[in-house]
């Protein structure tokens, strides 16, 4: 456990050691949450929290109400990530199979498209 200490600005500094045991980086970004006990909990932000405004919108665009939104985009955020590891598990697959693009095709590619 580490102390920490809130300044004037109300600003907090983590420590290097738990920086580095987490793998938090300058720039990152981070929420902090209250949980049921009444405790801040502080973690770093994932692709699936990224995509939680997208989500919203579409819960908005398919009519659910506020307060509908807590279920219902933890709902979402699961069908998401188990997705991901579906596309994931393919993309194993393919590698074991050798059909797959290497880095630097994929960067000539882009390139040549004019999106790189």
């Amino acid at each position: 456990m580490f102390d920490i200490q809130v300044n004037d600005r109300g600003q907090i500094t983590i420590p290097k050691q738990l920086r580095d045991q987490v793998n938090i980086f300058p720039n990152d970004n981070l929420k902090i949450d209250i949980d049921e006990h009444g405790r801040l909990v502080l973690y770093k932000k994932d692709l699936i929290d990224d995509l939680e405004d997208l989500i919203k919108r579409d819960l908005i665009n398919e009519g659910y109400a506020e307060e509908d939104f807590a279920e219902k985009i933890l709902e979402r955020k699961k069908e998401l990530a188990k997705s991901l590891m579906k596309m994931v598990e393919e993309s194993d697959e393919e590698f074991e199979r050798g059909e797959f693009t290497s880095l630097e095709d994929l960067k000539k590619e882009l390139n040549n498209e004019g999106r790189l």
